[in-house]
């Protein structure tokens, strides 16, 4: 009898604490489509964690929330890349001294596509059309996949 309380024992102390993520608010919703979902209340107490016998608990919020890191890759060019001359008037370089080839992209402020294509190193890239004002260049190499956005100005 002794060996089957305590079979009975183990056997529910491994199920007897569960803490429940749910929360009591005075407002909120929950959003939420195939990949995500989205959980908010309002009028909640900021409150710290408290831990009990190795056991993270909170008090009326999410103390832990489900998240992951969606890239951890750095998706930058190295600084070595330049964008020359700022302000200009006429023709517009890029250079890189290991690069040869680059996409780049022109938009306006207004996020108007003005030029998409790929240039050479140090070939110069005529934006006598474009009106003065100030754009974004990004420049991307399609190799390693990895982009800078700059921000030029034309006279």
């Amino acid at each position: 009898m002794k060996y089957l309380v305590i079979v009975f024992l183990v056997a529910t102390m491994g199920y007897s604490q569960s803490i429940s993520k749910q929360v009591i608010g005075s407002a909120g919703k929950t959003q939420s489509n195939a990949n995500l979902k989205v959980s908010y209340t309002v009028g909640e107490p900021v409150v710290g964690i408290m831990t009990a016998g190795g056991n993270q608990l909170g008090n009326g919020y999410y103390p832990a929330l489900n998240l992951q890191a969606l890239s951890v890759e750095d998706n930058v060019l190295d600084v070595q890349l330049k964008v020359y001359p700022n302000p200009t008037s006429q023709l517009l370089y890029v250079s890189h001294p290991e690069l040869n080839s680059f996409g780049i992209t022109i938009v306006d402020l207004n996020g108007k596509q003005l030029y998409s294509g790929t240039i050479n190193n140090e070939e110069p890239l005529d934006v006598s059309g474009f009106t003065q004002g100030m754009y974004l260049v990004t420049v991307e190499n399609a190799i390693a996949n990895k982009k800078n956005t700059y921000k030029i100005i034309k006279k």
